[in-house]
């Protein structure tokens, strides 16, 4: 059984089984579903030069059968046969697998998960038909400009880090795999301290704990993952172009930002908001409601455990690049200014009404808790959230764009048929 519930809070509650697996509830007797994610603590930037793309690999093969489930369609059948949706993602700091079903079917369904990450069959055969498959992922990807413009632009805020690197790996890298890597990755990442369990929707948290203690007791436990972190620093602006005969010219703008657990990640993500998340910010009103430049244009931010960034996103012609990357560096400029009270509060508004609908989907439930947990070690709810939220002031929001949208920090990526850089150099350097 479990050793302690760590703590009980508003919405969740949290217990440590024996294993070290983290196990974290919430309670929506209001549903008629129930998602089960599993969070591994390891993704992309785990890996070394060699292994990329190990974690997205190891992602697609536990989905090809178990000894219990043997063939794909034993595995997925178990929640689409039900109704139900089994998917996993892998990102840079984790992997996640989850899916979502009907209430009866819980069981059945974690019994799935867990089998797809303690009995996969791993079988050679299979390593050597998905590599196959994860290769054409790859080409796929690459040949979307969208995908393009963003792997660009992590190479250029993240150089000669994993973060830089694409999650999904090389064709190199990918051919390189055997059934022993696989094998060997499993059993150094896939440890109990390593994992969270997180489960949202109609089931108690004590039914959760009875059926998770079965299924995951003596799971083997490890040393803490290895993460590289990030050093580098950025003293000038950079552009960089790569040419596609595209309708479209893809243009990312971005700077480095700040991590998961900073003091101003509150005003950070309300500046970014401000920005442009919403058809009532200032890049939508300006670039694409006055100007007529884009279809698409917004903002965004990431955030990791040590670093982070800011970003802008927009599709356009091609005849139109220099004008609408001049359109954004005026809003970036124009962010440094003290923001008013009522554009502030609209941002506040859309950040917790945003929230507080997500908190209706126990999808969004179920990962809201399990991401944080595994990434920051603790769990904040939505009402606090939304209390950090109403404490952000224009004082502060304007405190860290000086700080942070820094021209020498500015990099500028551009995929689409464009053969020259010079004009958008001497744009982003003014």
């Amino acid at each position: 059984m479990a050793t302690s519930t760590i703590e009980t809070r508003q919405t969740c509650s949290k217990t440590t089984l024996d294993s070290g697996i983290r196990v974290i509830t919430s309670e929506m007797p209001h549903t008629q579903s129930v998602t089960i994610c599993i969070f591994v603590g390891v993704g992309s930037r785990n890996e070394t030069d060699e292994q990329s793309g190990i974690s997205h690999f190891v992602e697609h093969m536990v989905f090809k059968g178990t000894h219990r489930r043997p063939t794909p369609k034993d595995v997925s059948g178990v929640i689409e046969g039900v109704g139900g949706i089994l998917n996993a993602e892998t990102d840079h700091e984790y992997t996640g697998y989850w899916c979502r079903v009907p209430r009866p079917d819980f069981k059945e369904s974690l019994d799935l998960l867990v089998d797809m990450l303690r009995d996969s069959r791993l079988d050679s055969a299979d390593v050597e038909k998905e590599r196959g498959v994860v290769i054409e992922e790859l080409g796929m990807v690459r040949d979307n400009p969208e995908y393009k413009v963003e792997a660009l632009i992590d190479e250029m805020l993240w150089p000669s880090h994993p973060l830089g690197r694409e999650v999904g790996g090389t064709r190199e890298t990918v051919s390189a795999f055997t059934r022993e890597a696989v094998q060997e990755y499993m059993a150094r990442y896939y440890t109990a301290s390593n994992i969270v369990l997180s489960v949202a929707g109609n089931v108690t948290h004590d039914e959760v704990l009875r059926e998770a203690s079965r299924l995951l007791a003596g799971w083997p436990n490890g040393k803490p993952p290895h993460w590289t972190p990030f050093k580098g620093t950025q003293s000038a602006p950079a552009v960089r172009v790569a040419y596609r005969k595209t309708e479209q010219v893809y243009i990312s703008l971005a700077m480095p930002g700040i991590h998961l657990t900073h003091p101003d990640r509150y005003n950070f993500d309300i500046l970014s908001v401000i920005m442009g998340e919403g058809t009532s910010s200032r890049l939508f009103l300006e670039v694409r409601e006055r100007l007529g430049l884009a279809y698409d244009v917004h903002s965004g931010v990431t955030h990791f455990r040590d670093c982070g960034a800011f970003f802008v996103n927009a599709g356009v012609a091609p005849k139109k690049v220099a004008d609408s990357v001049e359109a954004i560096m005026g809003q970036v400029a124009k962010a440094k200014e003290l923001v008013p009270d009522d554009e502030l509060e609209m941002a506040k508004r859309l950040t917790t009404g945003r929230l507080m609908l997500r908190m209706e989907d126990t999808r969004a439930v179920s990962h809201w808790f399990g991401a944080q947990e595994l990434l920051m070690g603790e769990v904040h709810e939505a009402s606090e959230v939304a209390r950090n939220v109403k404490a952000v002031t224009s004082e502060g929001v304007q405190r860290i764009a000086k700080e942070l949208l820094r021209p020498d920090g500015l990099n500028l990526a551009v995929v689409g048929p464009c053969r020259s850089n010079r004009r958008l150099e001497r744009i982003v350097t003014l």
